[in-house]
């Protein structure tokens, strides 16, 4: 048992010795090794790369790949250890290739709806760019793309998009509601597609009128395209005005932005009155009674313009 113990020993000892040559023999021989400064291989081609390592002593080890848009394809980007360092010789060095810059596929986007097609193209890293609009198809939505689906582009790239505006809206020609009855009136602008935007009254002398329709914007003639607004002015009932003979004047001010300046004027006997002076919103309608035995004539301006006359004359005895 003793002499196998021994043996054991004796092995043990054997091994260590051999071990710890073989360590100071490797040492030996790396620290013998000669040092080479790393050549600097960054923008290479692969193949350049290892013709800059020939000579060196040194490996070329490809760690991994990565997208560049400054490097191209198969061109080194990285390399470790770094360019002017001092390694020994026999030492890789890793570096990592370019795959050329990201690209992606353009996906297929007619049909869809604009943000949608914006959506698909900003989770590849593509940018829309809506170049022409036109009437075809629901609207806002792509009708046609400048890039077919399937081509890839670079991260980034515009894809131009065709995108609907709707299909061509239909137009009317506005008809004379003046003198319909306000049922009558809101019946046929229903009727035609269009929608009431503003009623208002005014109140005028002739007790027939009441309830009628005096004025419309657009006005008749004018085209409206379905959906739009029709403002109309209906009129009261006339208050008592306590006189049979009358000069009637009649205007419905065109409408548009801001006010129009109105004035009444008579005249009576050579002389000129202004009985009435002020700023009416445009649209409205104006409509004045003049006693004939306080006039001879009547003129009704707006901006400074006679819109209307009437003369005593004319009623007759």
């Amino acid at each position: 048992m003793k002499r196998v113990l021994v043996a054991v020993l004796y092995g043990a000892m054997f091994l260590a010795s051999a071990g710890l040559g073989a360590y100071l023999a490797v040492a030996w021989l790396v620290e013998k090794t000669p040092e080479v400064e790393v050549p600097d291989l960054r923008g290479l081609a692969l193949g350049e790369a290892l013709d800059r390592l020939q000579g060196t002593g040194l490996d070329l080890e490809v760690r991994d790949f990565d997208y560049s848009d400054t490097v191209p394809e198969n061109h080194v980007i990285l390399q470790r250890p770094r360019p002017g360092a001092r390694v020994k010789a026999g030492r890789g060095v890793g570096v990592i290739l370019s795959r050329g810059p990201e690209r992606h596929p353009v996906p297929d986007l007619r049909g869809l709806a604009l943000e949608d097609a914006r959506i698909r193209l900003e989770e590849l890293g593509l940018k829309a760019a809506v170049e022409v609009r036109i009437r075809r198809g629901p609207e806002g939505t792509v009708v046609a793309q400048g890039i077919e689906p399937g081509r890839t582009l670079p991260r980034g790239a515009q894809v131009p998009l065709v995108v609907s505006r709707g299909p061509r809206p239909v137009r009317w020609r506005m008809p004379r509601l003046a003198g319909l009855a306000l049922a009558e009136a809101l019946d046929r602008i229903d009727r035609m597609g269009l929608r009431v935007g503003r009623i208002e009254e005014v109140e005028l002398l002739d007790p027939t009128q009441a309830g009628r329709i005096v004025a419309q914007d657009p006005l008749p003639g004018f085209p409206a395209e379905a959906g739009a607004a029709v403002a109309l002015t209906v009129a009261g009932t006339a208050p008592a005005v306590g006189f049979s003979r009358a000069l009637y004047l009649f205007h419905a001010v065109p409408p548009g932005f801001g006010k129009a300046r109105v004035q009444l004027i008579w005249r009576s006997g050579g002389r000129t009155w202004t009985v009435w002076d002020d700023w009416v919103p445009r649209g409205r309608v104006v409509r004045v009674a003049v006693p004939a035995g306080l006039a001879d004539r009547a003129e009704l301006r707006v901006d400074g313009r006679v819109v209307q006359t009437a003369a005593a004359a004319d009623l007759g005895p």
